[in-house]
């Protein structure tokens, strides 16, 4: 039957691409591209703006990885996330309740720390939140990662490094576009399309693009009742590009997004003999919830950018506003993943409403002759949310009818606190920055850059358990304030037109995290802001007539009152009530020390190769870290959640363990290899495309799981102008369907009943698809 599906859906993207196809040839609408610049993304003077100007990649003094919107489309990344593949150090892993965690350099990032991003995401020079930026990928024309602290350039703090996105730009001469199917066996199917044109010709364009996602969402169906996951994406992006003259430039893009998400959590375990079987091998991909864990979100996002130049100088504008909604409706879905009591399900309503602005004025300029490039400028930001999580639960001794099994339906009977959280938030923050490059005449440069940051966080929180008796539980430090500063300096010596050298130290700044959104104790509640001192220095260099490139970098960055997250740490609530298992944010301080490298090479105009490779060891230092310590020996394990407070030591409502280890569990090691060889075939251009990337074995800093390293390898079969404009492939992702576990969680447990079942993520399984693309015209 899937099979089936595949195929239909295969052949309808085919048959529509197809149908466009002669039409289009016919009209000679578009000519041939050139072998080399289709094989070859990665050949020639690669331009990025890492340093908010455009040049070159092999001119600028810091590691980038620059993807390119051809490589997007070769590859088929259709989400933020793949790009994890081209970019080793960069991961995105899904954690548990943790959620997405991203990761650069050996730093990991979660938005549930309650702190700023670590890597912050950059959708046309604006900020954006990780949840927009990870639910869709489509008419991208170039993604840049920039490594090490940021911040003295672009407006966000961001101590481990940042990612920019950018939109392809209207094209204000000619008309064109492209449509894109793929068909995948995992019953996945994306489109896409794009179109542009002209309204005044020179002066004003319209570009339209937009995306329909269906898959799969992790494979994943229930033995308990046979529902399966899956998940919908919609969206639709406008932009306008107007320059009524030479010296301005407005560019104003709109994007509207809806993601419906129907999900379930994959299972290992023995259960308990009553709420499902044996389960000894989760890459099964089952799980054993009664009924589907529903999200519905919704996301508006506009910037508005402008440029003046002023010949030496140039003032530019960049606005942005952000608004997106993500909602579990109550009474709907399975808060039980584990089926802890067959029959039962939380209704709780979750509803995280967030709404950003920002606004940054600068200028660009230079000095006559050259001799200093200097930006000046100021940065203003301010996002609110008010987040409600209502019918939060908490169960007293003899709920569900208090024995060793639960009673169906008896829930209050024995005695239920139901509550409502909210969590209201307000970020405002304000920075004046300045930089400046000073061009000697012995080929050496000298970067100085710096910010100075007025920030005013609200974070509030409010659990009302609807008692007489619990007093309202509420945050004991809403609004705090804090004043920083972000700094770094550069300096390179070209050693001749090809090769440089070049040594950085970067000052890093993070606000704090917190603990809101889980009643944990107020001893753990209050989380410290994060400093950082980065120390690297860098190699960069073309030979063969820039066939071969070869960049390398070793850094080290020590970190003051590191911000981390531990997950599902058992602890007794604040008012010694009952015993959950949360997340819990923290201060350790920290240190990663890491190399990076990167080799491209194209022996001729029909082959290239290129990999990269990374590593970055961080640990903590000493630090005193929330663990899972079941047994309170001062040692983390992954035994059970304890069931009653009276199995604490008195006073110690959470278990601490003093801990060098691993500061998060990324792999220290990361490869990747990307190489096509192509071949004339007839009119067309026949290729081979492979992928594979590696990564060493992992280590859970809260539970002490070890994961195992594994390789993946992506193959691409295909030709490209079979008519002109029309690319076909047949492809594969992960063609060895290499199943590695990647995160195992503890014991679910609910309402002080064990599950027997434990949260497994594995590697993607296998999949098979067919990709068609038609480009017509210019644009």
């Amino acid at each position: 039957m899937r099979f089936w599906h595949f195929t239909r859906a295969a052949l309808m993207a085919g048959s529509a691409l197809a149908g466009l196809a002669p039409a289009a040839y016919a009209q000679q609408a578009t000519e041939a591209q050139s072998d080399v610049s289709a094989a070859d993304p990665a050949s020639g003077d690669i331009i990025v703006t890492a340093t908010r100007r455009n040049q070159s990649l092999q001119d600028v003094p810091v590691v980038v990885t620059a993807v390119s919107g051809e490589q997007i489309k070769e590859l088929n990344f259709t989400t933020f996330t793949d790009i994890q593949a081209l970019s080793p150090g960069l991961s995105f892993t899904p954690r548990g309740s943790a959620g997405t965690v991203t990761a650069l350099r050996g730093v990991s990032t979660s938005n549930t720390t309650g702190a700023p991003p670590a890597v912050v995401i950059y959708f046309n020079e604006v900020p954006i939140n990780d949840a927009i930026a990870f639910q869709s990928l489509y008419d991208i024309g170039q993604i840049e990662v920039v490594r090490g602290p940021q911040g003295t350039l672009r407006g966000a703090p961001a101590p481990a490094g940042s990612i920019t996105l950018a939109t392809r730009r209207p094209d204000l001469h000619e008309v064109g576009g492209y449509v894109q199917g793929i068909a995948t066996d995992q019953l996945g199917l994306n489109g896409q399309f794009a179109v542009n044109f002209p309204i005044v010709q020179d002066q004003l364009a319209l570009r339209v693009a937009g995306l329909y996602d269906r898959n799969e969402n992790g494979d994943v169906h229930s033995l308990t009742t046979g529902v399966e996951s899956g998940a919908k994406t919609k969206s639709i992006r406008a932009s306008l590009l107007w320059e009524p003259m030479p010296q301005l430039s407005i560019l104003a893009t709109y994007q509207y997004l809806r993601n419906a998400g129907r999900s379930l959590a994959t299972v290992e375990g023995s259960g308990l003999g009553y709420n499902g079987p044996v389960i000894r091998d989760p890459k099964q991909r089952v799980a054993v919830q009664e009924d589907l864990s529903y999200r519905r979100l919704t996301a508006h996002y506009a910037s508005l950018s402008a440029k003046y130049d002023l010949g030496d100088a140039s003032i530019n504008y960049i606005g942005g506003y952000n608004k997106f909604r993500s909602v579990t409706p109550i009474g709907i879905g399975d808060n039980d993943p584990g089926n802890a009591i067959p029959g039962y399900s939380e209704p709780q309503n979750f509803d995280n409403p967030v709404e950003s602005w920002s606004h940054e004025l600068r200028l660009d300029g230079k000095t006559p002759g050259g001799f200093l490039d200097y930006t000046v400028g100021g940065f203003y930001s301010k996002g609110t949310s008010d987040v409600t999580r209502l019918n939060i639960f908490t169960y007293l001794p003899g709920a569900f009818g208090g024995g060793a099994v639960p009673v169906p339906g008896a829930p209050a009977a024995g005695g239920v606190l139901v509550g409502d959280i909210t969590l209201p938030i307000k970020d405002v923050n304000k920075s004046l920055f300045a930089s400046g490059t000073f061009h000697l005449p012995t080929n050496t440069e000298i970067f100085l850059g710096a910010r100075h940051i007025w920030s005013d966080i609200t974070k509030g929180f409010n659990l009302d358990f609807n008692s007489p008796f619990i007093p309202v539980i509420t945050e004991p430090q809403p609004r705090r304030k804090f004043k920083a500063w972000v700094y770094d300096a550069k300096i390179v010596q070209h050693l001749n037109e090809d090769l440089l050298v070049y040594a950085a130290y970067g000052h890093g700044w993070r606000g704090p995290g917190s603990n809101q959104a889980t009643p944990v104790p107020n001893s753990v509640r209050t989380v410290s802001d994060e400093k950082s001192d980065n120390f690297e220095i860098g190699f960069k260099g073309e030979f063969l007539d820039k066939r071969l490139r070869f960049n390398a970098a070793i850094f080290q960055q020590n970190f003051d009152g590191y911000i981390a997250r531990a997950r599902s740490i058992p602890n007794v609530n604040e008012g010694g009530l009952a015993v959950t298992a949360n997340d819990i944010t923290f201060n350790g301080d920290a240190r990663v020390r890491g190399a990076e490298a990167e080799l491209y090479f194209s022996p001729s105009d029909r082959f290239y190769v290129q990999g990269s490779v990374g590593y970055a060891n961080g640990k903590f230092k000493n630090a005193s870290i929330p663990c899972r310590d079941t047994n309170f020996d001062g040692v983390p394990d992954s035994g059970a959640t304890p069931t009653s407070p009276s199995a604490f030591p008195a006073g110690t409502p959470v278990a601490f363990c003093r801990s060098n280890g691993a500061l998060s569990d990324v792999p220290k090691w990361n490869t990747t290899l990307l190489s096509e060889y192509n071949a004339p075939l007839g009119q067309a251009t026949a290729y081979l495309r492979g992928l594979f990337t590696w990564q060493s074995k992992t280590t859970d800093i809260a539970t002490g799981n070890n994961y195992g390293s594994y390789g993946i390898v992506n193959l691409f079969l295909g030709a490209r102008e079979i008519v002109p404009g029309l690319d076909v492939n047949i492809f594969a992702k992960n063609i060895f369907n290499v199943q590695k576990v990647t995160f195992r969680d503890a014991e679910y447990v609910l309402g002080g009943y064990r599950s027997g079942y434990n949260n497994v993520n594995f590697t993607p399984p296998r999949e098979v698809g067919v990709t068609a693309r038609f480009s017509f015209g210019g644009g």
